[in-house]
C-alpha cells in the first residue's frame, strides 16, 4: 500500500483528532493517582488487595489489546476500520464509569473488579484503534513528531481539565476523596461521548483497501514477525522502562506528598504544574528533535528523568516552596518521551507500510500499548506492595522508615529508568533508509 508522505491535519482536525486524548487522561490520571487511595482509603479495601487489582486489571488489558489492534487492522466494514470499535467502546465506559468512580464502601471485591474490567475493555476499544489510526495519518517524517506531539500536548492540557474541580472541591474541604473521583467520574462521562463523535463526523479515515485487510495474518503470527525488528524491540525496552517508572511514581505520588514530605492534602492541585509545564516544554522538545534528531532528543529526555529524579530525596518535609520548584524542573521532560517513541513506532509502521502493502498501525499500537500496560501494571503493584510490606497504612501518620520507603519508592524508579534508557539508546544504532512514496528526511530509527 502506498501513500502519500504529505498529508497533513490542519489545527482544527488536529485538535478534533486529539481530543479522545482527554478521555485517556480522564481515566488513566485517577486510575494511577486517585483510585488506588479512594479503593484502599474510602472503600476500605486493603492496600495488598488495591495493588493486585490494580495489576490484574493490567494484565488484562496486556490480552485484549492486541486482539483489538488485529482486529482493526483486519476487519474493514462500510464506514472503516477504527471507527466501528470507537463506538462500541462509549458505552462500556460510561457503565465501568459509573460504577467504579461512583462506588460506596461495602462494595465487594470481586464485583469492583467486574466493573474495572468493562471499563478498560471500553477503554481498549477506544485507545488502540483511535491510535493505529493515529500512526497512519501521515507518512510524513516531521508530521508524524507533530501528530504525536498533539497528542501528548493534549494529554498535557487534559489534566488540568481533569484536575480542576477535584482540586477546588479539595481546597474547601468539601467531599473528601470519594468527591473528588465522584467529580473525575462526571467528566469522563460526559466527555467520552463527544469526543468519539467529533472524530467520527470530522476526521476522514485513510481508504480501506479489503483485499489488504482481509489478507492480514494471523494474530500470533502477525506479533511474531513484528518482534523481529530490531527497531520495535529497542522501542519496546524503552517504553517498558517509562511504564514501570511512571506507574510507581503516580501510583505513590498523594503518599509522597501528604505522608512523605506531611504536607497534608494538596496533592491535586501540586499535579496541575506537571501539566502546565508540559504545555511549555512539549513544543520544546518536539523543536530539540527536528533540529537534532529524535534519538538524540530521546537520550536527553533519560538523562534528565535520570539526574533530577533522586531530588526528591532530598526535599525538606514540611516545605511547600522546594516541592513546587522541583516539581517545575523535573517535569520538563514529561511527555516528551511518549511523544518522540510513538513517532518512531509510527515510522517503524510506516516502513512496514511500504513494503508489504498492509495496514498493520493498530498491531503496532497495541503492540507498545500491551508492553507500556503490562510494565504500569508491574509498576503499581511493585511500589504498593513495597509500601505494604514495610507497614504504611493509607490515611495514617508515616513515620521514620516508613516515610524513607516512600521517599525512595517514588524517587528510584525514574532515576532508574533514565540510566537504563540511556544505556540502551548507547547502545542503539541509527538506520536512516526509509522507503516513502515521496521525498521526506531520512527515517531516523533505532536498533
Amino acid at each position: 500500500m502506498s501513500r502519500s508522505g504529505a498529508e497533513r491535519l490542519n489545527m482544527v482536525q488536529l485538535a478534533i483528532f486529539s481530543s479522545p486524548v482527554l478521555v485517556f487522561q480522564a481515566l488513566e490520571l485517577p486510575w494511577r493517582v486517585f483510585l488506588p487511595v479512594f479503593f484502599s482509603e474510602t472503600l476500605g479495601l486493603q492496600l495488598a488487595a488495591v495493588a493486585a487489582l490494580m495489576m490484574w486489571i493490567r494484565l488484562f488489558d496486556m490480552v485484549v489489546d492486541p486482539v483489538v489492534g488485529w482486529a482493526s487492522d483486519r476487519f474493514a466494514t462500510p464506514i472503516g476500520l477504527r471507527r466501528p470499535w470507537m463506538v462500541a467502546s462509549v458505552p462500556l465506559i460510561l457503565l465501568g464509569t459509573w460504577q467504579t468512580f461512583f462506588a460506596a464502601p461495602g462494595i465487594g471485591l470481586w464485583t469492583l473488579a467486574l466493573w474495572c474490567l468493562a471499563m478498560h475493555l471500553g477503554y481498549t476499544l477506544l485507545l488502540v484503534p483511535h491510535g493505529g489510526w493515529g500512526l497512519e495519518v501521515s507518512g510524513d517524517y516531521h508530521e508524524r513528531t507533530r501528530i504525536m506531539g498533539a497528542k501528548v500536548w493534549f494529554a498535557a492540557a487534559g489534566m488540568p481539565f481533569v484536575l480542576l474541580l477535584p482540586t477546588i472541591l479539595e481546597y474547601f474541604g468539601r467531599d473528601g476523596r470519594a468527591g473528588q473521583v465522584a467529580a473525575m467520574g462526571w467528566m469522563l462521562i460526559l466527555i467520552t461521548p463527544l469526543s468519539v463523535a467529533l472524530v467520527l463526523r470530522y476526521i476522514p479515515e485513510p481508504p480501506v483497501d479489503r483485499d489488504a485487510a482481509r489478507r492480514t495474518a494471523h494474530p500470533l503470527r502477525q506479533f511474531r514477525t513484528m518482534l523481529r525488528d530490531r527497531t520495535l524491540l529497542t522501542i519496546l525496552m524503552l517504553y517498558a522502562l517509562l511504564g514501570l517508572a511512571d506507574a510507581a511514581s503516580a501510583g505513590t505520588f498523594i503518599f509522597f506528598v501528604e505522608q512523605g514530605l506531611a504536607l497534608g492534602r494538596g496533592a491535586s492541585g501540586l499535579m496541575l504544574i506537571q501539566a502546565l509545564v508540559a504545555l511549555v516544554s512539549i513544543p520544546v522538545w518536539a523543536a530539540v528533535s527536528r533540529r537534532f534528531g529524535k534519538r538524540r532528543a530521546l537520550a536527553g529526555v533519560f538523562a534528565w528523568h535520570a539526574a533530577l529524579s533522586p531530588v526528591a530525596l532530598l526535599l525538606p518535609a514540611g516545605e511547600m516552596v522546594p516541592l513546587v520548584l522541583f516539581l517545575i524542573v523535573r517535569n520538563f521532560s514529561w511527555g516528551a518521551d511518549y511523544m518522540l517513541l510513538r513517532a518512531l513506532v509510527a515510522d517503524v509502521s510506516g516502513r512496514d507500510a511500504e513494503v508489504s502493502g498492509e495496514r498493520k498501525s493498530g498491531s503496532y499500537y497495541a503492540m507498545f500499548n500491551v508492553t507500556l500496560k503490562l510494565a504500569a501494571a508491574l509498576g503499581v503493584g511493585a511500589a504498593l506492595s513495597v509500601l505494604a510490606w514495610k507497614g504504611f497504612v493509607p490515611g495514617s501518620p508515616a513515620t521514620g522508615a516508613v516515610v524513607t520507603a516512600i521517599r525512595w519508592v517514588y524517587a528510584l524508579p525514574p532515576c532508574l529508568a533514565g540510566l537504563l534508557g540511556l544505556v540502551i539508546l548507547m547502545r542503539a544504532t541509527p538506520e536512516t533508509a526509509v522507503p516513502a512514496a515521496t521525498p521526506v528526511a531520512p527515517r531516523e530509527a533505532i536498533s
